[in-house]
């Protein structure tokens, strides 16, 4: 982090953001708060890349509306927004939840047990064709932090600080879930069709 911006109150530094697109004010701000947004909504949401898409997906809006920025506690308003991501993420959750439950519930009354060892392999195929869709430093942090590794363990191993261990998997789960996902709409129409 810049010297010059240890010295600024989160107000001096919204204002930066604010008024003069400061990049490194904003490196600062994400600095100071990162840590404490994301145990805070970790211990919300208890699921640790849930908190942290929720904590990178504040930043990212917090710059897009930097302009409408007019806060005059910069503490406050990171944690009322954070508040409603982490609402606006358990509406979003218990719809999935609700959808998938209806769906299971009418796959139950179709016997498709045939159709399931095929649905599996196609997954595990598109799968992978996803993770190979990644560059290869981020391919290898993604598969480690499967395999059970902590993002500091990876960073450690792989000489790479735990920020970019972060970056390299919220990217990965952004391009599978991207690839998963027109895969996971074809398998619908399939069942519903078929």
């Amino acid at each position: 982090m810049n010297h010059i911006y240890t010295s600024c109150s989160d107000e001096n530094i919204l204002a930066l953001i604010r008024e003069q697109d400061d990049e490194l004010a904003f490196e600062a701000l994400y600095s100071r708060y990162f840590k404490t947004l994301f145990n805070y909504a970790y211990s919300k949401v208890n699921d640790q890349f849930a908190a942290q898409e929720i904590i990178q997906e504040l930043f990212v809006n917090l710059w897009q509306q930097r302009r409408n920025l007019n806060a005059t506690c910069c503490r406050s308003l990171l944690f009322t927004i954070t508040k409603r991501q982490i609402i606006s993420f358990y509406r979003k959750e218990h719809t999935r939840l609700r959808h998938y439950d209806q769906w299971k519930a009418e796959r139950n009354e179709v016997d498709d047990t045939t159709d399931q060892p095929v649905l599996l392999a196609d997954l595990q195929n598109r799968y992978e064709e996803g993770l190979h869709l990644l560059p290869a430093k981020c391919q290898e942090v993604f598969v480690l932090s499967r395999q059970g590794f902590a993002n500091k363990q990876i960073g450690e191993q792989l000489a790479i600080s735990e920020k970019t261990v972060e970056a390299h998997i919220t990217r990965a789960l952004r391009v599978l879930r991207s690839h998963l996902k027109e895969h996971m709409i074809s398998a619908l129409i399939a069942a519903v069709i078929f």
